[in-house]
Parts: structure tokens; sequence; C-alpha cells
């Protein structure tokens, strides 16, 4: 692809990601993953770029509000994920690209339909091992996906019902995991010659997205932003799985 072409896709992609999830609470490294791997050079390369965006999202918020952190309750959370984070990550890189976009894509349409006419009727008990249990779930969907959120979002809503506790703790949990994926990552050889150009034009998507998801937060309705995202994500899914089996069966 052009590099022109590249580095205005991933301002565009940040942009979008970092504006759903200003205006509908989630959905940034699920929005940016749908589309990076058609950008970047390897899956690899755009999954360590959607968890380097999402993570100058998140640090932002946490610092913001560190005072608002519950850090008891990201202990097992974190715990949890630093495992099994470790162990998605190897597996991407011993795998190849068409099994791990086949894998996407059947995640991504899972997620949409969790979130479309699930995500109102689950509820969990708010205890350690549920902690632990969201910290190995989010570790894996981070690792192999950059989207790790789903799972400790369900949790920390269960666990944190001041909503600034709760918006400061999870962002801070997002910032700390997202700071320790990008490391393994790294050390995993997913980053490509250009991903930290491709990060800091990104940069610029992101802080533009924030600035014009906060000046018209109260004028959107996030429940049909998130059913949009949803959408979205089923049939970018469905497209993902048709590219995979048709380059597993070519």
């Amino acid at each position: 692809m052009n590099p022109v072409w590249q580095t205005l896709l991933v301002i565009l992609i940040s942009f979008c990601a970092s504006f759903i999830q200003r205006v509908s609470g989630f959905g940034f490294g699920i929005f940016a993953i749908t589309f990076l791997p058609y950008i970047m050079g390897t899956y690899g390369e755009a999954n360590i770029l959607s968890t380097m965006l999402a993570l100058s999202m998140s640090l932002s918020v946490a610092v913001r509000l560190f005072r608002s952190v519950d850090l008891k309750n990201l202990i097992f959370p974190l715990v949890g994920c630093a495992v099994s984070t470790y162990v998605a990550v190897n597996l991407i890189k011993t795998g190849a690209d068409a099994i791990v976009k086949l894998m996407l894509g059947a995640v991504l349409v899972l997620l949409s339909m969790y979130f479309l006419f699930f995500a109102d009727r689950i509820h969990i008990r708010a205890t350690r091992s549920a902690g632990l249990i969201a910290g190995v779930l989010s570790g894996i969907l981070g690792g192999l996906f950059s989207m790790g959120g789903p799972p400790v979002v369900v949790y920390y809503m269960e666990s944190e019902k001041d909503p600034k506790t709760y918006m400061a703790t999870i962002q801070a949990y997002f910032a700390l995991s997202n700071i320790y994926s990008v490391g393994v990552k790294l050390s995993a050889g997913f980053a490509g010659a250009n991903t930290f150009v491709f990060f800091a034009v990104g940069l610029v998507g992101v802080a533009a997205g924030v600035l014009v998801g906060s000046r018209i937060f109260d004028k959107m309705d996030g429940a049909k932003i998130r059913k949009a995202v949803c959408v979205i994500m089923a049939v970018s899914g469905l497209f993902n799985c048709a590219d995979a089996i048709s380059s597993l069966v070519g």
C-alpha cells in the first residue's frame, strides 16, 4: 500500500476508535483491530500498533484520575492478565496469519453478539476469583487480538459501584496491562520498521477523536453508537472468516 494512504488510514482509524470510546465508553481496540490488519504489513504489527494507541488513551485518563483508583482491585485481574498475555502472544508468534485471522473473525462475531443481546443480562459476583478469571480472559483477548476490554468491563462494573472509581480503576488496569502487553509484543518481534512512525501519526488521530468526542458527548446517543460498532464488528468478523478460509483452502 502507498505510504501516504497508509498514514492517512492509520490516522482515520485512530480518530474513529478514540471517538467511539469517548462517546460510548468502550471499543477502541475492537474497532482498531478490525481494520488495522488490512493496513499494516503483518497481523502482529497491526496488533502491537493497536495496543500502543490504546495505551496512550487509557494512560492519560488513568493519570488524571489516579487518586480515585482502587489499587487493591487491580491486583488479581493484573496477575491473571500477565500470565495469559504472555501465553497468547507466543501463540500468535508461532501461528500462521490465516489461522489468527480466522480466530479474530470468530471472536469479532461472538463479541458483537454478546454486546447486542447479552451484555445487559449477564452479571457476576465481584470476588477475587472472578477478578482473576476476568484478567486471564482479558489477557488472552488482549494478547491475541488487542481487545482485552470486555471481560474486565463486566468485572469492574460489578465490583466498582461509584462511577468515578470505576472509570479510574478500569483505565488504570488498561494502562498497566497494555504497558506489559506492549513489552511482551516488542520482545516477540511484532514491531515492524515503521511501527513507531505510525504510532506517532496515530496519536494525532487519537487526540482529535478524544477532542471531538468530548465536545459532542452530550449530543450523541451512546447506545446507538455501540450498536453500530457491533454491526461493524459482525460484518468484519464474517469477512475475516471468509478471507481466512479462502486462504487456507486455496
